[in-house]
């Protein structure tokens, strides 16, 4: 017997965590959601009064390939390009950048060599909120990282 389909709603992040992960997030200036997908709900709940931009890739803009600067990147990175996704967020916000991952992600982007590039690029967590969905496994981590000192320290030698 073959396995009915997830609901394509299953992949979509909860609308109220959305707002309170937003609530915790110092946004100013003009906000990308980089990866709006067909809900737009991090783009939706972007407070107003902010300069707001979304990208798509099922809509023609890909993140990747986004060059204009702006103060905050948000959003929930697709998971299996989520350091791509990271690496170029660093090279394109001005204040800060705010990614809900899970756990494979959280390893992936915690390494040392990693952590200096986001560093070189002027970017350092400051924050990590720990969440959960009864919907999703395990638990998700929502990290900011901003241009300012943040609270990891890391090791680039290999003992």
């Amino acid at each position: 017997m073959k396995d009915k389909p997830k609901d394509i709603t299953f992949h979509y992040t909860n609308e109220q965590m959305v707002k309170d992960l937003i609530a915790i997030t110092p946004l100013s200036g003009s906000v990308l959601d980089a990866g709006s997908g067909k809900n737009k709900v991090w783009f939706k709940n972007i407070p107003n009064g902010l300069e707001k931009y979304e990208c798509e890739i099922e809509d023609g803009v890909d993140f990747l390939e986004w060059n204009k600067k702006v103060d905050w990147i948000i959003g929930n990175p697709p998971y299996h390009i989520g350091w791509q996704f990271t690496e170029k967020a660093s090279q394109v916000a001005q204040i800060g950048i705010a990614w809900l991952i899970n756990n494979t992600e959280m390893n992936s982007l915690l390494t040392p060599r990693r952590l200096q590039i986001v560093s070189d690029n002027g970017f350092e967590i400051t924050n990590i909120k720990v969440v959960a969905d009864k919907r999703w496994f395990g638990r998700y981590y929502y990290l900011i990282f901003e241009k300012k000192k943040g609270f990891i320290s890391w090791e680039r030698k290999t003992y």
